[in-house]
């Protein structure tokens, strides 16, 4: 089964190395992924089809990814959301907690846990 991510992220970079990623992840499904350049750019796409998971990064131009979080929670959309960011504030980590992401994971990242988490996201927002 193919699951759709999308990726939020306003450095090109960190967005090919996530697609990267998902074409080698071995969980039991196969990944579609688009991608953001921010927040307002995201809620475009989220209002245009339905996704199963997004990665989130929390500082973006126009629209943040807290900003993001509240507005796609305000909307009614319950997909699991991996926030991901360089930031590593303990008061930011605990907002984006407390607004309902599965998990916060501070760049640069692990690839095999974020693989990890990416199984459980996407096998608790099934």
């Amino acid at each position: 089964m193919t699951k759709r991510v999308l990726i939020v992220d306003d450095e090109p970079p960190v967005i090919e190395v996530l697609k990267d990623f998902f074409r080698q992840f071995r969980h039991a499904h196969s990944y579609e992924t688009e991608s953001a350049k921010d927040g307002a750019e995201a809620l475009i796409v989220l209002l245009q089809g339905k996704f199963d998971l997004i990665l989130l990064d929390m500082h973006m131009p126009r629209m943040g990814g807290l900003e993001l979080l509240k507005q796609v929670r305000g909307l009614g959309v319950k997909v699991p959301v991996i926030m991901i960011t360089a930031n590593a504030d303990t008061k930011a980590a605990a907002e984006a907690l407390s607004g309902g992401v599965f998990a916060y994971i501070p760049k640069p990242f692990d690839i095999r846990h974020l693989d990890h988490l990416v199984a459980l996201a996407v096998s608790s927002g099934s």
